[in-house]
């Protein structure tokens, strides 16, 4: 037996369920049609000022911005930032489910962005989604080994926030949703 007390059964087990995460994280998200139209279109960043042009076409686009958004703070929040503050971040299970709740948050806030690119209300707030996506993704590695600071954490925490300060200022709040145990293992709703 290794020193950790973890078999050659639970790695396995860790690294199907990473697996089964990541294949839904990448199958999942919006259809090609839309990230084309997404690239091919200027950003709202981009024409500083003027109004954002609408991107793709998501049906009941601020329902699904809500839902996407909030499953996304709430992964974030519960699973990495409580966690973390609380000094509880620690341990193969905690860590493991760190990781997978910043993957499943970077999934998410893909999501609530093609969401908001369809809205004429929300369009501004794909770059803020970008940067707190970008900065998640680059933090996960961190997170998963332990290895995060209270500066990693916090700035994080002060992106996923700018975004939900920013949905509710348009008077779109998206309220923290915890995702279930499934929710994160499968890599997205």
């Amino acid at each position: 037996m290794v020193a950790t007390g973890l078999g050659r059964r639970s790695w396995a087990l860790l690294l199907g369920v990473v697996l089964i995460a990541l294949v839904a994280v990448t199958g999942c998200g919006p259809s090609s049609s839309n990230s084309a139209a997404a690239s091919s279109s200027p950003s709202a960043s981009a024409v500083a000022g003027a109004a954002c042009q609408q991107v793709g076409s998501v049906s009941f686009d601020k329902t699904k911005f809500v839902l996407h958004a909030g499953l996304a703070f709430g992964a974030f929040h519960h699973w990495i930032y409580a966690p973390f503050k609380a000094g509880n971040l620690h341990g193969f299970g905690a860590l493991a489910k760190a990781g997978l709740a910043g993957l499943f948050t970077v999934h998410e806030l893909k999501l609530a962005k093609a969401d908001a690119e369809s809205s004429p209300t929300l369009c501004h707030l794909a770059a803020p989604f970008d940067k707190a996506s970008a900065a998640i993704s680059s933090s996960i590695s961190k997170i998963k080994s332990g290895k995060a600071t209270n500066g990693d954490i916090e700035g994080l925490d002060n992106d996923v926030n700018a975004v939900q300060s920013g949905a509710q200022s348009d008077g779109v709040p998206a309220p923290d949703q915890v995702p279930s145990d499934s929710q994160l293992a499968s890599g997205g709703s």
